[in-house]
């Protein structure tokens, strides 16, 4: 960016430079026009007049070529600069692009995230309402102290489904329990599932 307004600065002091010179050219050659006006017009009798006209028009024509060169030459300095600041634009175009796209991309995946959100929410207050109030209000308290894993399965393949293998005696309990029962298992703490 600092590149960019560096670039922009000189450009604009060449294009001052360049206008300054064309304006200072345009007053000469209306300058010269006028006093060769005047030299044609008949109002001039005297050949000594006529002759220093003649002169002060010719240093006028030569500082309006030098001045025309000069323009010239500051329009040939601002080419590779039009050519940095063209290139610069279309960088800047891109990327304004480019971020567009990712904002619409970013809007989209959140009201994606938000739909999905809802859904949730949608669905674990339906579970949550299937729910006796005790388990629920005991499901809460769990998640304070284990997080995500409150809840476990019961796997008899497994020993149980809880970080601790259940004994076989309690192991032997929940296969006969029916399905649907919930209850903090004996070892670890957590809720065990009997969802078969």
């Amino acid at each position: 960016a600092a590149a960019r307004a560096n670039t922009e600065e000189a450009r604009a002091e060449l294009g001052r430079r360049e206008r300054d010179r064309e304006t200072e050219a345009a007053d000469m050659e209306e300058k010269a026009k006028n006093l060769e006006n005047r030299l044609y017009d008949g109002s001039v009798t005297s050949p000594k007049e006529a002759s220093a006209l003649g002169d002060e028009i010719a240093g006028m024509r030569e500082r309006q070529s030098l001045l025309e060169d000069q323009a010239i030459e500051l329009m040939v300095e601002m080419e590779p600069l039009d050519t940095l600041l063209e290139a610069a634009q279309a960088e800047g175009d891109r990327f304004a692009s480019r971020r567009c796209s990712l904002e619409q991309s970013l809007g989209t995946a959140e009201a994606e995230r938000d739909t999905e959100i809802a859904q949730a929410d949608e669905a674990r207050s339906a579970a949550a309402a299937k729910v006796d109030e005790d388990q629920l209000e005991l499901y809460r308290k769990m998640r304070i102290t284990y997080g995500p894993d409150a809840v476990v399965e019961f796997d008899a393949a497994r020993g149980g489904g809880c970080p601790v293998a259940m004994s076989a005696v309690e192991l032997d309990r929940w296969k006969h329990l029916p399905a649907g029962t919930v209850e903090p298992c004996v070892d670890c703490g957590r809720l065990v599932l009997k969802l078969s």
